[in-house]
């Protein structure tokens, strides 16, 4: 998203017990590190970045990422497929069943 104009609100930077947030007032999706530059942060001077979001983060935060983890938290957005009652569903289907290997005819 670099050099998209998005707007994220008034914003607020609480600082607190040795971290430091940034609160958007409007759901700004995490798509680039400028977000916490047009507060006055850079996001290279932390250890350790929290980010909500499910993969959109990975362009902007990869790059300037030592290790990456995910968090299964409950919620409609889970990134963790199996966590969800499906219904009417025709099995198997990957990724929530294991798919038997590939077989490959040569002639």
């Amino acid at each position: 998203m670099s050099g998209t104009h998005i707007e994220m609100g008034p914003c607020a930077i609480v600082r607190h017990a040795g971290l430091t947030i940034l609160l958007t007032s409007r759901k700004t999706p995490p798509f680039d590190l400028g977000q916490y530059r047009s507060q006055g942060i850079e996001p290279r001077d932390f250890a350790l970045i929290g980010v909500k979001a499910a993969v959109a983060h990975r362009q902007a935060y990869d790059p300037i990422a030592a290790a990456s983890y995910l968090v299964d938290s409950p919620g409609p957005c889970s990134s963790n497929l199996t966590s969800f009652a499906y219904r009417r569903l025709r099995r198997p289907v990957f990724p929530l069943d294991p798919v038997a290997e590939p077989r490959f005819i040569f002639s």
